[in-house]
């Protein structure tokens, strides 16, 4: 399906005061293209300052504040996922301020470079892969619409609005299930232990040997995803909710210092996608989800651009 001329073959589908209204973002100007070859990844950084508003408005909107996805329904041209540089910035110097409190005591050499590759491919790991999220959603709906011709997506982004005013039912209800599902899809890398290891050897050879186990045994050992979980639980509801999509286990270790550890819930992720897809198809997710078909599990995703906005 060209997404370039889905705006023009199916308008309806498309209706641009009906996606304002239900929060759909637009480009932003003037924005630059983000090569995403590994090369230039390896040397990213940005030279602007952060914002210092940054934070406080990710408490308000969740990482939309920084990183947020256009649709191909709103623009055929410049849609994909827009980054806000100083947004970025910010939130590197965030991360930093994380992982410094815990290991910076075990920097015994100069490794500015190195601690700089990882703050950034984390940050840009959990921006990009949650507004993949909302990209995959929209496609999945547009295929749907393309093969029988009837609509679901502005449909059900109506519904999304309307769930999310309404106050949750239960304690395990999820008031905005897509943005739950979002930050979940970025938040599993952190507690993944073959990407953790990967981040963590990048400071082999540039410390001691000690320090450098140090160094792996907080991302390995999973510490790097309780302290990012403890971030996004500070989000707003649906957005922090991912943690419902999880497994949480405490232990209490010398001087009463309860530890939380969290881990992948198979039952409870299958689930939520099975439900979220029944939404974006336009039916009423059915009690028993045994049988229900996830839709959005192994879809190959058209290739889509990243931009910087300064």
């Amino acid at each position: 399906m060209d997404l370039s001329a889905f705006r023009s073959q199916f308008p309806a589908l498309c209706d641009d005061a009906r996606m304002r209204t239900l929060g759909a973002h637009e480009p932003a100007a003037p924005a630059r293209e983000l090569d995403l070859a590994p090369e230039t990844l390896e040397t990213f950084s940005i030279r602007v300052p952060k914002d210092p508003d940054t934070l406080p408005r990710i408490l308000k909107q969740g990482p939309e504040a920084v990183g947020y996805y256009v649709s191909f329904r709103t623009d055929p041209q410049h849609w994909g996922v827009y980054l806000r540089e100083a947004g970025v910035r910010a939130l590197k110097e965030e991360y930093h301020r994380i992982i410094w409190r815990d290991l910076g005591k075990y920097v015994d050499k100069p490794m500015d470079d190195v601690v700089d590759r990882i703050e950034y491919s984390l940050v840009l790991d959990y921006l990009l892969t949650h507004a993949r999220f909302h990209h995959l959603v929209d496609y999945v709906a547009a295929t749907r619409e393309v093969a029988d011709g009837r609509t679901r997506y502005l449909p059900y982004l109506e519904w999304r609005v309307d769930a999310a005013r309404r106050p949750p039912a239960g304690p395990q209800d999820i008031v905005d299930l897509e943005e739950a599902l979002a930050n979940l899809e970025a938040f599993k890398n952190f507690i993944n232990p073959g990407y953790c290891d990967a981040i963590a050897r990048l400071v082999q050879g540039r410390i001691d040997e000690r320090n450098a186990q140090e160094w792996q045994a907080f991302f390995v050992g999973a510490r790097w995803g309780t302290e990012i979980a403890n971030a996004i639980s500070r989000q707003p509801p649906g957005f922090r909710d991912f943690t419902k999509l999880l497994n949480r286990t405490t232990s209490v270790g010398s001087y009463s210092y309860v530890r939380v550890k969290y881990s992948y819930n198979k039952q409870a992720y299958d689930d939520a996608l099975k439900t979220l897809s029944a939404r974006i198809d336009g039916h009423t997710p059915p009690t028993d989800l045994t049988g229900a078909p996830d839709l959005l599990t192994g879809v190959e995703l058209p290739p889509y651009k990243v931009y910087l906005v300064g």
